[in-house]
Formats: C-alpha cells, structure tokens, sequence
C-alpha cells in the first residue's frame, strides 16, 4: 500500500518494507523505505532527477530487490524516480508545461512557488536527516560520461572508490546539485557519481551502480558487512575538469571518446555551421576526456567536451 509522506518524519518506524509516496500535485514521488535494526544509520539512494537517465534508475530498483534478503542494520530510502514529470517525458529538465527548470540546480527548494522549485523543497525535507546521500547520474540524452566516482569530502574516497572501473573524481561545488547542497551538511556522506548516457541505457554501467551501492552500505554500517578489507585497487584521481564550451548554434559530430587522452590543439571533431559550412574544432585543454556531446545538435552555451586533468 502506498502511504503519502512529506517529510522524514512521517516515514513508519517500524522495521519492515514499506512502499510509500509523496504528492507534488500532479505528480507522485515513489518513496521505497526499508528499516531493519534501527533507522539510523540511514543512507538514501537517489535517481532519475534527469528524467532521461536510465542507470540510476535501474541500479536503485536492483538494489531495492536485493535489500529485503540482507540483514538491514540501519534503514534505506529509495527514489528511483526524484522528477517523475521529467521521467514520464524522458527529458533532462521538468517538462515546459510546468516550468521547464533544471531540479539538478533547484535544491533545497522554496515553497509556494513553481513546481520544480515545490518538488526540490519536498525531496530536501524527505532526506536531509538521512546520514548519507549517494545521487546516480549519467549523461543523459546529450552526452556519453566516463564512470566518475564523485565524492566532497577526504574521508569518503574510499566510499567513492567503491564504484568499479571509475575515475575518483572531486566533485565541483555547484549550488543546487542536491549532492552539493547534503554535503554542506555536518557530519553527513555525500556521493555523486555519474556513468553514461546517450538516450539509452548502459547496463554494465547500471549493474556496476548497483554493485557499488551495496558495497557503500556495507562501509556504512546500512547492512551487516561480510569480509573485510579494501574495494579494488588504487584509482585514477581527476583533479581539476574544465568544459569547451559553444557560443553558436550548429551541429557537433565529435571525434573522441570518453576515456582517451586529449592534448591542448588536438582535433575534437567536426563544427557544422547554420549555414551548413564546416570546420575542424581543437582541443582548449589537455587531459583525461570524462564527457563528451554525442547528441549533433547544440545551442549556445553547451559544452562539448569535458576534460580532467589526472593526479
């Protein structure tokens, strides 16, 4: 049965399964709230605040399957679907018929004003007491990202590193990423990882996600922790990312994946001009490719190559 919620402290307290929701009128948030032991310590696991990226997605309704078999120490809240709005019509902001904001950059939110902002304000009541926040991304229907095991703080490298097969990567302080937003909470964990894309989904990537989402439940104390030891081995570590940016319109047919080595002048791809000319683009920077635009068509102020620099 699902119970409407608005806040953390209106989820049931008693331990057990419970499938919930909460009302941002149209729309519902599915809430998926599982406590074992005790409620704390409480990780939330959250997805589709694009609602063209697929991983996240999947990898949470995974990890909710498996939850109800493993010895729950704390709780677990799951969101497979943060914009419902957005997932419905497969796009990265909230649909224009209700405001056609990025919920990404909206968090924590206001209230009594548009309806993205309204939807950020109620996820950011639902899980700021949690103790940990790990938020999955991908490059959504215009990009290809490398996997990037996103972490703030120091101390939660190796809860990052957690993720297989991914760059350790500093996450940008960018205000109003929800992940940004937890962070800046005291004493809290706050993951943000991000992992392909292109419209469709990456189901290696997806598996991984949900690999690496148990096994931070486990360091966290979420779940009764089998074993021991550290996850993997040491990781390449992205410092500093810097974005090539369009200031035109036109179409981008790149000539680079994600992953490779650029160097600073090195061809990135073909530039198709509105009126159909065509010219070579080169790199700006020099370093690690972690995104790339594969969608041709870009307006004004897209970036068309993320690049990092390896430390």
């Amino acid at each position: 049965m699902k119970t409407p919620i608005a806040k953390f402290g209106e989820l049931p307290q008693r331990r057990g399964r419970h499938r919930l929701s909460m009302t941002i009128a149209p729309e519902q948030v599915p809430i998926y709230w599982q406590i074992g032991q005790s409620i704390h310590p409480c990780a939330v696991v959250t997805a589709m605040v694009h609602g063209d990226e697929f991983e996240g997605f999947v990898a949470a309704l995974d990890v909710w399957k498996w939850v109800r078999t493993v010895d729950l120490q704390g709780s677990l809240m799951i969101l497979p679907v943060c914009n419902p709005a957005a997932a419905q019509a497969a796009t990265r902001h909230t649909p224009t018929r209700y405001d056609g904001l990025n919920l990404a950059r909206t968090f924590p939110g206001v209230t009594g004003s548009s309806y993205t902002q309204q939807l950020a304000h109620a996820l950011w009541n639902l899980i700021r007491d949690a103790d940990a926040l790990i938020d999955l991304h991908s490059g959504g229907v215009g990009y290809d990202y490398a996997r990037l095991a996103g972490y703030y703080r120091d101390t939660d490298v190796d809860l990052a590193a957690c993720f297989p097969k991914a760059f350790l990567w500093p996450v940008p302080a960018t205000p109003g990423v929800l992940s940004y937003e937890f962070s800046r909470i005291k004493g809290k964990v706050s993951l943000g990882w991000e992992c392909g894309g292109e419209a469709r989904l990456d189901r290696a990537g997806a598996d991984d996600y949900a690999i690496a989402v148990k096994r931070v439940l486990a360091r966290l104390g979420v779940v009764a922790r089998k074993g021991g030891g550290r996850v993997g081995h040491s990781r390449p570590r992205i410092g500093r990312t810097r974005r090539q940016t369009c200031s035109t319109a036109g179409w981008f047919l790149p000539e680079l994946t994600v992953g490779s080595r650029i160097k600073r002048g090195q061809v990135i791809g073909q530039w198709i001009k509105p009126d159909l000319r065509v010219r070579e683009l080169v790199s700006r920077h020099s370093g690690i490719v972690i995104a790339v635009r594969t969608l041709p068509r870009v307006e004004p102020g897209d970036y068309l190559v993320l690049v990092g620099e390896l430390v």
